[in-house]
This record gives structure tokens, C-alpha cells and sequence, in this order.
């Protein structure tokens, strides 16, 4: 399984593993169902050694026939300062498997990204008020799943949106 902390050495960031309370919790998507059950063996043979159980319910098979390209959805997330925002940011575009159409950090009440989320600017606006960091990001409807997770549980946002499915054309 290698260690916690570190990308797997097989899969890397398409698998994150994480130790809580002696159960071991796998999330991620792997390319095909024999990966994701050697997976979860390779894990569930370190039960009764420091291991009381495996939850690997978040630790999907990627659909192949998802099509790329039709769909974008946009990503609001708030953090505790626009410098966390940022970090935040960066961190996503790290990402090796997530590609994000478009992302920046939002700095002002008025700034034209948060003409793109409408109703959802609202939210937005309030939490700029208090202070708090705004980061947008556009993504293909297929990786939504995966970057709202990277947001919301990796950099621990405070809060999280993902805005319904636009045609990709229409997007911007």
C-alpha cells in the first residue's frame, strides 16, 4: 500500500489512501474493476496487523463510456483567506490527472468570473465579505467528481459548489 502520505507507488494521485481511526480509507478511480479489487486485497491483508478495517466505497472504476468534451461544470470553493485560496489554486494545477479548463482565485465582489456561476455569485460575494478566499475552476464534467473532492477534502475548503452541467460549448 505503501505510506499514507505519499502518492501510491503504483497508482500515484489516481488513488489516496489515508488511515483514520484503524480503518483505511481508499478513494480514487482506477482503470478497471481487476485493479480497484487487487487494490482493496493488497489493503485488506494488513487487517489484524494495524489495520481494523477497509472502506473502500470511494474507490471507483472509471467509466469508459463517459465522453469528454460535452459537459463542463464550474467549481465554487471557499477557504479561510484569499492566500489559502491561492495555495489552494496551485495546487490543483499540480494535479496530474485534472485538467482544469479554466481556475483563478477571486478577488473582489465584482470580479467578471463570478459572472459565469449567476445565482451562485451570491454565495460568493458573501464570503469575500467575510473575508474569506474564493477559487473558481471549469473542469469537463467527467472530472468534477474528482476536483470537487481535491478542493473540498485535500485543501479543505470550507465550502464547496459545484454548479449543474452546462453544454461545453456554452460554458464560457
Amino acid at each position: 500500500m505503501g505510506q499514507t502520505d505519499q502518492p501510491h507507488p503504483l497508482y500515484g494521485d489516481a488513488v489516496d489512501v489515508r488511515l483514520h481511526g484503524g480503518i483505511l480509507h481508499l478513494s480514487g478511480e482506477l482503470g478497471s474493476g481487476r485493479e480497484r479489487q487487487g487494490m482493496i486485497a493488497e489493503a485488506q491483508r494488513y487487517l489484524g496487523r494495524g489495520l481494523d478495517d477497509v472502506d473502500a466505497h470511494r474507490l471507483t472504476v472509471k467509466r469508459h463510456d463517459q465522453r469528454r468534451g460535452l459537459f463542463d461544470q464550474t467549481i465554487i470553493a471557499a477557504f479561510p483567506n484569499p492566500a489559502v485560496a491561492d495555495h489552494a489554486l496551485e495546487f490543483m494545477r499540480q494535479h496530474r490527472r485534472l485538467k482544469p479548463k479554466e481556475a483563478g482565485t477571486v478577488t473582489s465582489g465584482d470580479d467578471p468570473l463570478l459572472e459565469s456561476v449567476g445565482e451562485f455569485a451570491t454565495d460568493a460575494r458573501k464570503a469575500l465579505d467575510a473575508g474569506h478566499g474564493i477559487l473558481l475552476t471549469r473542469v469537463d464534467e467527467t472530472d468534477a467528481f474528482e476536483a470537487r473532492e481535491l478542493l473540498d477534502e485535500d485543501t479543505r475548503s470550507i465550502w464547496t459548489v459545484v454548479t449543474p452541467p452546462v453544454a461545453a460549448n456554452r460554458a464560457r
